[in-house]
């Protein structure tokens, strides 16, 4: 639907290929390699595995949104408690986030990354820059996983 379409910048399902690679830095949060299956994107994103455990080889549904609220609106990215159903309710984990980079791939023009700090983990997101136009610098953006 549009609504949803105006929310939602980015959304496909991964498969962690690898774990951890470079092994781990901090006792709670592992560093995932992921490919996407639908669009050729490539992610690598630090996940809390105390709050969400996941696996080399599971799949996930990883979505980029501008807001929680599905009606559109805007939010200051806080907690509210007893409120009403939002774009949460949908996933597993949800981490809130600023843009700090988007480059474009100098060896192709049609490729690009986007870089995303959530309170120090981090994403980067590679792939069509078509996928990824949406995404803007310098805006705040949630990340939403939920188990495919």
């Amino acid at each position: 639907d549009l609504t949803m379409a105006n929310i939602v910048l980015f959304e496909d399902i991964f498969k962690v290929v690898s774990k951890d690679p470079a092994g781990r830095k901090f006792e709670r949060v592992s560093r995932l390699i992921c490919e996407s299956e639908s669009y050729e994107m490539h992610l690598i994103l630090d996940v809390n595995t105390e709050l969400y455990p996941i696996s080399a080889d599971e799949r996930f549904t990883c979505a980029v949104a501008r807001t929680l609220n599905e009606d559109g609106t805007a939010d200051d990215g806080s907690y509210v408690p007893n409120r009403r159903a939002t774009l949460a309710d949908k996933f597993d984990y949800v981490m809130f986030g600023k843009v700090y980079k988007c480059e474009e791939d100098p060896k192709a023009a049609s490729k690009m990354s986007v870089y995303v700090s959530y309170g120090g983990l981090l994403m980067r997101l590679k792939g069509d820059a078509r996928n990824l136009r949406s995404i803007e610098l310098d805006s705040n953006v949630y990340l939403l996983l939920r188990k495919a």
